[in-house]
């Protein structure tokens, strides 16, 4: 059968002078207590996830505030959890797509689309803590949760590609 869990809660009455009682209420919460159980591990499970990935996960609010930044982006963009949570995501942003940026992501969150990626009209690029600019691809997808819509971008550096295509474009224009 199991571990069973129980609410007990005693409320001491007085019925006639002199003459005490006590109401008892006992309440099986055995499946209140195992759905909370259940979402604790998937949120252990899910947590494991995003701090494993080897791509920077960052979720923002609808204001672009950043809500979550896993270890990967942290590496990546040079800078703590601690340091941007509830900054601006335009801090990841090179000054001349802010704007561009944030219209996308509004147009985005209009649009009812699930999940995108994103840089279709060009190279996309992020900056480091230290001010380095470099290429990134990325990926967005939106959620609502509890009223709120939550916005997640996956990234990932691509500067190795980048240079090995333009060390490529070298070697054949000097071949040629």
């Amino acid at each position: 059968l199991g571990t069973h869990y129980y609410s007990v809660k005693y409320e001491p009455r007085n019925v006639d002078a002199g003459e005490r009682t006590v109401v008892v209420v006992v309440v099986d919460v055995t499946e209140q207590r195992r759905a909370e159980a259940a979402m604790r591990e998937d949120r252990r499970r899910l947590e494991g996830i995003v701090n494993s990935a080897m791509d920077g996960i960052i979720t923002i609010d609808a204001s672009r505030c950043i809500v979550l930044i896993n270890p990967a982006a942290e590496r990546m963009f040079g800078c703590t959890a601690a340091e941007v949570l509830g900054e601006s995501l335009d801090r990841f942003l090179p000054a001349r797509l802010r704007t561009s940026h944030a219209e996308h992501v509004r147009e985005f969150g209009r649009s009812g689309i699930a999940a995108r990626s994103m840089g279709r009209a060009g190279p996309m690029s992020g900056v480091r803590a230290d001010g380095e600019e470099f290429p990134i691809e990325a990926s967005i997808s939106q959620v609502g949760v509890d009223g709120q819509t939550l916005f997640t971008v996956i990234c990932r550096d691509v500067t190795e590609r980048v240079q090995e295509a333009e060390a490529r474009k070298l070697l054949e224009a000097q071949l040629y």
